[in-house]
């Protein structure tokens, strides 16, 4: 009896040592939604100098149909956010006919300021496909953003379909 109540002892003092790293690891936010067949969260369009259509019907999709001026962007805001926790933006993206178009992939601090990045994607024609951003490659990693856009460069963009925007 004696030995059985200190073997029993033993068990549940490792149980909650095994416990302890894991209250010490934080938890991983679940992926935030931008954009799936809707802007969701809070998120809105901001966007400057491109035409841009929500919901357009396309298959079992409502992507968001972007076509743009030289520098236009898709721009989607929110109030300040953290970004701790999240390590990379994720998104489908389709060329649409033309394909090909040069989109630079940006967020803004809290008061509008463009975080420095070069990272830029060329989205496939007529093919849908998934981005994934590391947000540190963007200089968003563990930092307060309000935007994230999709600019294009110093020529017009034919139109290109995105959807099911998120931070994982």
């Amino acid at each position: 009896m004696f030995m059985q109540k200190i073997i029993t002892a033993t068990l549940a003092s490792a149980a909650v040592l095994a416990a302890v790293p894991a209250l010490a690891q934080e938890a991983k936010p679940a992926p935030m939604v931008i954009y799936d067949d809707a802007l969701q969260n809070d998120w809105q369009n901001w966007s400057w100098g491109a035409t841009v259509e929500m919901s357009v019907p396309a298959g079992q999709v409502k992507p968001i149909k972007v076509e743009g001026t030289p520098w236009s962007a898709l721009d989607l805001h929110h109030a300040a956010l953290s970004t701790k926790g999240y390590s990379k933006l994720t998104f489908y993206i389709n060329g649409g006919v033309d394909g090909g178009q040069q989109l630079m992939v940006k967020v803004k601090a809290p008061g509008g300021t463009a975080i420095d990045s070069n990272y830029s994607i060329a989205p496939k024609i007529k093919t849908w496909s998934i981005v994934e951003v590391p947000l540190k490659d963007i200089g968003a990693e563990d930092k307060m953003i309000e935007d994230i856009f999709f600019q294009g460069g110093a020529e017009a963009y034919k139109p290109y379909y995105i959807t099911r925007i998120q931070l994982e």
